[in-house]
């Protein structure tokens, strides 16, 4: 079960109105005492129907990942009108090459979070992606500081 602190969930929410019309898009890491840092990343395909990360912007948050031995928790985006859950393109772009489902999916261990904007009330769901494509939900448990 993934554990989010609510200012990261409510980060995750203002990325995701703040980037309307278009999807909202970036990453989660994990630092050794479990603390989250949220990254915005820009959707270079500026769309409401899709994301696609700003690949040089990931290529540095990767390094930095790297180099402060963090972990990739989430990968997240922002869904403007339909419901919290991977599209079928989201579950293709698990995968490397795209489409490739068949295979271990890029980051097997990683969630995937989504925020939904279709209510007025957002939701924040997080699933896995797994091998021939199959998605898997679990709860989101939401944490106050300092617990």
């Amino acid at each position: 079960m993934p554990r989010i602190p609510r200012s990261v969930l409510d980060e995750m929410i203002a990325h995701a109105r703040d980037d309307l019309p278009n999807e909202a898009c970036g990453l989660l890491h994990e630092a050794a005492g479990g603390a989250l840092e949220l990254h915005r990343v820009r959707n270079v395909a500026a769309s409401p129907y899709r994301y696609e990360m700003d690949g040089l912007a990931q290529m540095r948050l990767e390094e930095q990942r790297e180099q402060r031995s963090e972990r990739l928790f989430a990968i997240y985006h922002s869904h403007v009108a339909t419901e919290g859950r991977p599209s079928p393109t989201d579950v293709r772009m698990a995968f490397f090459p795209p489409g490739e489902v068949e295979q271990p999916p890029m980051y097997p261990e990683t969630w995937y979070v989504l925020v939904s904007l279709a209510e007025e009330s957002p939701t924040v769901r997080a699933f896995h992606v797994r091998q021939g494509g199959d998605v898997v939900e679990e709860p989101v448990e939401v944490v106050e500081a300092g617990a």
